[in-house]
């Protein structure tokens, strides 16, 4: 019996196989170029085939997410045409690396100079993405900057997608009580909105960076927003519906979500609040799915 390695099944599930696109009998605009096996496969609302590579596994970063899931959400999202990618918390650069490998320009921001580092200099990836015309050839850009300054370094309206995962509040500096892990440190920098201790002045401090993102991003366009729940102590804090309100108030529309199953990650579970209280190991991120209206203008930023 044959065992994908993850890094097998990432080349097969992140390709770009252009041969497989059938020409449209119609003029409607396409909305990506997978083909129609691809379409249905990552239309499923559960993902749970995402594996880091080795690299990122041996990166330490306290809370990313792999180039695998955001290249999957860059094809879905959108076509080959459209090329400006966009992370606001770009971290040690999956998104900026995918999109780089996709033939695309990958934008990334981030107030850490240790991870932003890393994200330079890591080696490209494009042989994830091999498509049936030979290695895609793309950019990255790569700014140490605060989130809430984007419009400096991009023009309103110029971007064709975001993809991001958020600081997750000050939940990194907490004792992780699920597995065990030692508490996750991200940085120094008194920008970094995990240092913010009151959730609802972090969730504003969010908003106020996604107006930017807003108008960074074009009409029509959409940007994916990976977060996952969290508590503290007695108090469960349900983040995505959260930011997802936030984000609305902003002039995004909900369009759906994606419920990435992490469940392979955790293999050292204790049973939470035994034997006092029932708890929930959660093992589950969302990728919350936003979309600017069509034939909206920027907002003021």
């Amino acid at each position: 019996m044959s065992i994908d390695t993850p890094s097998k099944q990432q080349a097969r599930l992140l390709e770009a196989d252009e041969s497989k696109t059938k020409p449209r009998r119609t003029t409607s605009k396409r909305a990506n170029d997978l083909d129609g096996a691809a379409w249905t496969r990552y239309s499923i609302s559960i993902w749970d085939d995402i594996r880091k590579t080795p690299e990122e596994a041996s990166l330490k970063h306290p809370a990313m997410f792999p180039m695998q899931l955001a290249g999957r959400l860059i094809q879905c999202f959108t076509t080959n045409e459209e090329r400006m990618i966009l992370d606001p918390f770009v971290g040690i650069g999956s998104t900026v690396m995918a999109a780089e490998a996709l033939g695309k320009v990958g934008i990334g921001l981030d107030v850490s100079d240790e991870y932003l580092r890393k994200a330079k200099n890591r080696p490209a990836a494009r042989e994830m993405f091999n498509g049936a015309n030979g290695f895609l050839t793309g950019e990255r850009r790569l700014y140490l900057a605060d989130a809430y300054d984007l419009l400096k370094y991009v023009e309103p309206e110029s971007i064709d997608f975001v993809v991001t995962s958020p600081p997750y509040w000050d939940i990194l500096l907490q004792e992780r009580t699920a597995d065990y892990k030692e508490i996750r440190h991200y940085g120094d920098d008194e920008r970094d909105l995990g240092k913010i201790r009151d959730y609802n002045a972090f969730l504003l401090a969010l908003a106020a960076i996604f107006e930017k993102v807003y108008t960074a991003l074009k009409p029509g366009k959409y940007c994916c927003v990976v977060v996952m729940d969290l508590r503290k102590k007695d108090r469960f804090y349900p983040y995505h519906s959260d930011l997802a309100a936030r984000l609305q108030e902003v002039g995004f529309i909900f369009d759906d979500l994606i419920i990435w199953d992490r469940g392979h990650e955790y293999n050292n579970l204790r049973p939470l609040g035994h034997p006092s209280v029932f708890r929930i190991n959660k093992v589950h991120e969302y990728v919350l799915i936003f979309k600017k209206p069509n034939g909206v203008g920027s907002r003021a930023g």
